[in-house]
């Protein structure tokens, strides 16, 4: 009989949700963060963003999370910042919870159980292969939510309990694409229930299907992690290893006597391999290219999960054991290394970036300045690949500013590849900003004749003539007139 979650392990999977924080980091409004936070903020302020909306609600309107968030801030009138750091600790809580519950069905000694959660922790921000995820984000994101549904379901599939089905609808309106590979490894698992059936709830509101163009098929050859062939030798290893190694576990737990690791390892291998399989099969017919934003690679994301939570588990069993100096030389070394490279991520944010702190960053410092000081319907331009440049760290110009933008490369470039109605606009903002950093005066003015650009965001020194109202060591907030 699985033993049930008491006080004491709420307290300590509340001390691991803080490891996670104190660990990897915690950042406001960076990477997929500036799709998401506009569309709260646009959801709080309708008048927010007339310009150019159609960038981040085309792929928000698939999640029930911006709805959460945006009913949290009207009824608690906590600040958005301080709403959006709770649900990414409830968020990171729920995940850990779901990966505890994992592991003691798959294994009855106490610390062995915690070891693999342990490890998840430890780990957490880890590259998924060469697809450009992480098996949690170090932000609010809808995946992290979606992955705990999904585990839960998994947890129900084991105990044969119809609740997974309520998981799985969970899932679906929180983030569908991570309920469509979660749906497909638990039908495998479960050996009853048709994929065709599961991933039919989803279809309609699935932006694949739309028909393609000559500017969405330039976008995506820019999309290196979607093209698989053009991976890198290591990230193929990162695809296939996790499968090599759920097959060794799986018969790691035919002998130990511990048949749901078995059974859960044997069944992931086999729906890796299947939907690896399906990934090279969609990047290698050119019919079927259109199916590639779906990015099939990405179904390894659960393997990676239960290959650390198993892994580390295996760990605590057999090798750490009741030995705190073991468990010491395990985890002080990988924590530290984790530590240091999110610091090299992101060298110019502190490393949590508390809610309702001034941010330090001079690019954030600039959009804080553009929030307060400009009006609700300016209409910006900043270099494309903004988001790229040297001590911006990924943070979205939309999700502090709120205000429109042009187009930028990187982001929005995310979006379109889902939506290829969007692809054309997307092209023709990106281009008409080729060579920024050479950006005169005159080029300014033209970008307000043709698209409405009021304001500009340009680093140091800027073009000469230029009305500027703001600036810091790396940025200039300045006028186009």
């Amino acid at each position: 009989m699985l033993p049930r979650t008491r006080f004491r392990d709420f307290a300590w999977l509340l001390l691991l949700t803080a490891a996670v924080v104190l660990i990897h980091g915690y950042h406001l409004g960076i990477e997929d963060q500036a799709t998401y936070l506009p569309a709260v903020k646009r959801m709080l302020d309708p008048r927010l963003y007339s310009w150019d909306a159609q960038f981040f609600l085309a792929q928000t309107r698939l999640t029930l999370l911006i709805g959460i968030v945006t009913f949290t801030v009207r009824v608690t009138h906590l600040p958005l910042d301080v709403v959006v750091f709770l649900w990414h600790l409830a968020s990171v809580f729920l995940f850990l919870w779901s990966c505890l519950r994992l592991s003691r069905r798959c294994f009855s000694a106490h610390g062995a159980q915690w070891a693999g959660v342990a490890l998840i922790v430890a780990v957490i921000t880890i590259p998924i292969a060469g697809t450009l995820m992480l098996m949690i984000d170090q932000y609010l994101h809808p995946r992290t939510l979606a992955t705990a549904a999904v585990l839960f379901a998994l947890c129900a599939v084991l105990d044969r309990k119809l609740s997974a089905f309520a998981w799985l609808a969970l899932a679906w309106v929180i983030h569908p694409q991570i309920a469509l590979f979660g749906s497909i490894h638990l039908a495998l698992l479960a050996w009853r229930v048709p994929n065709w059936t599961l991933a039919a709830l989803v279809a309609p509101d699935l932006p694949y299907w739309a028909p393609s163009n000559a500017a969405w098929r330039q976008l995506l050859a820019t999309r290196r992690d979607w093209l698989i062939f053009q991976w890198h030798w290591y990230e193929w290893l990162g695809a296939f290893g996790p499968i090599v190694l759920l097959r060794w576990f799986a018969r790691l737990g035919e002998r130990q006597g511990t048949p749901a690791m078995k059974h859960v390892c044997q069944r992931l291998a086999l729906s890796g391999g299947v939907t690896v399989a399906a990934g090279i099969l969609v990047n290698g017919v050119p019919q079927l290219h259109r199916f590639i934003p779906l990015q099939p690679m990405r179904t390894l994301h659960i393997l990676y999960i239960v290959l650390f939570l198993c892994g580390g588990s295996l760990l605590g069993e057999f090798v750490l054991r009741n030995r705190a100096w073991r468990w010491a030389l395990l985890f002080v070394p990988i924590c530290t290394g984790m530590v240091y490279s999110q610091r090299h991520v992101f060298p110019d944010s502190p490393h949590i970036e508390w809610p309702g702190r001034t941010s330090r960053n001079d690019w954030v410092q600039a959009y804080d300045w553009v929030r307060l000081n400009t009006p609700r319907n300016a209409y910006f331009a900043l270099d494309p690949r903004y988001l790229e440049r040297p001590g911006e760290d990924n943070h979205g110009f939309r999700a502090f500013a709120e205000r429109g933008m042009m187009a930028d490369y990187t982001k929005d470039r995310g979006v379109v590849a889902l939506f290829p109605e969007l692809a054309y606009e997307w092209r023709d903002q990106v281009r008409a900003r080729e060579g920024w950093s050479k950006f005169q005066l005159a080029d300014f003015q033209q970008l307000r004749a043709k698209y409405g650009v009021t304001w500009v965001v340009v680093e140091q020194p800027g073009a000469s003539g230029m009305t500027c109202l703001f600036e810091n060591a790396r940025v200039k907030v300045c006028r186009v007139e």
